[in-house]
């Protein structure tokens, strides 16, 4: 299952961009076309004055330590689909393994909510777990899903 891929085509909405997250504004580097902090950076809504960034002279020889690729992912959130049809003994065994790798019973219910957004990379690893247990999923697997630029870095 691979649901991370590389586009440019999607607009980007600046309340999906972390607060966290350090932009660019270096219009002379060679990296800008496919950089993601280049391009939050030219998404910023027009009353954003200060935020965090990188700065011209991290450009090296036309390499730069800060650069990330412009990508988009398949995120999911939700469990409701995914457990529908769990058989009852492993219902909570299921639920606890799947609490642990996240992170723990609130990070848990962050994933179902949609506070957080499961990666490709968590829904495989959920997924395999089901498949361990001798379930056969069938796609959609959770309740929702979104596309939405990967701000890893």
């Amino acid at each position: 299952m691979n649901n991370t891929f590389t586009s440019t085509q999607m607009d980007l909405a600046p309340k999906t961009i972390p607060g966290s997250w350090h932009h660019c504004f270096n219009e002379r580097c060679p990296l800008k076309d496919e950089c993601l902090r280049f391009f939050s950076g030219q998404n910023l809504t027009p009353s954003t004055q200060i935020g965090l960034a990188i700065y011209p002279n991290a450009l090296v020889n036309n390499a730069c330590a800060h650069f990330v690729e412009k990508r988009i992912e398949n995120l999911a959130w939700g469990f409701s689909r995914l457990f529908s049809q769990v058989k009852k003994v492993d219902d909570t065994p299921l639920r606890e393994q799947i609490k642990h790798y996240l992170g723990g019973h609130g990070t848990f219910y962050r994933y179902k909510n949609g506070e957080r957004k499961l990666t490709s990379e968590q829904q495989e690893w959920i997924l395999q777990a089901f498949q361990e247990r001798g379930y056969t999923l069938q796609h959609p697997i959770f309740d929702h899903y979104i596309q939405q630029y990967v701000f890893a870095g």
